[in-house]
């Protein structure tokens, strides 16, 4: 679950004429840039320190422009949460379950070790309940997340190395909540023994055997 913020790829200038594109044009790289630069002061500052007026000045545009698609830092803050779930992370597919379970936490632990990522995560976990905006948004989040490593699993299915009636995101639930419980709730460091103790526990619940050899 690597995870690549954009720095500014993009600086636009409002009132400047711009090319005209079918697709992925002016509004496509507005978005992009305010987004980037939330989730870099979501990174830095925390939801507290999210400023719709120094967002705009990183994104190179106008508040109104921010203002008119996030009204309020809220409504900002969701918006990166949703577009960190957008970028795109590898599920590890080492052609074992074992392995790539195993790498799957690895690629977590990684991220979650990078600076300012455990304030994002906390950011989605909190995100206003009253909001509609920012229950979407963590929902979102949270859903692309396991959905996108469910595939470890179905995978594990078709060779064999997990019961046909295996529900896949429950398995990735069952693996991946320690780590994040850890970190999270109990504000505890992560270590080896509780990665290798999650894929351990997780193939043993499921009822994992190894890869049928032909």
């Amino acid at each position: 679950m690597f995870v690549k913020v954009s720095h500014q790829e993009v600086q636009m200038a409002e009132g400047q004429p711009q090319v005209k594109r079918r697709t992925g044009g002016r509004s496509a790289r507005v978005r992009t840039a305010v987004l980037d630069a939330a989730l870099q002061q979501l990174i830095e500052h925390g939801y507290e320190g999210l400023s719709i007026a120094t967002v705009a000045r990183i994104a190179g545009v106008a508040e109104t422009t921010v203002y008119r698609h996030w009204p309020t830092p809220a409504d900002l803050a969701a918006g990166a949460i949703g577009h960190l779930a957008e970028i795109d992370n590898p599920v590890p597919d080492t052609g074992g379950l074992e392995d790539d379970l195993r790498a799957l936490l690895s690629q977590i632990s990684e991220l979650l070790r990078r600076p300012g990522i455990e304030r994002i995560l906390r950011t989605a976990a909190a995100l206003d309940a009253g909001n509609p905006v920012s229950v979407q948004a963590r929902k979102a989040f949270w859903e692309k997340r396991f959905a996108g490593a469910s595939v470890i699993a179905r995978r594990a299915v078709q060779r064999g190395e997990l019961p046909a009636d295996t529900d896949p995101q429950t398995l990735i639930e069952y693996l991946v909540a320690p780590t994040y419980v850890r970190l999270l709730l109990l504000d505890r460091p992560l270590d080896t023994d509780l990665l290798e103790g999650s894929v351990q526990r997780t193939l043993a619940a499921f009822g994992a055997t190894p890869r049928p050899q032909h």
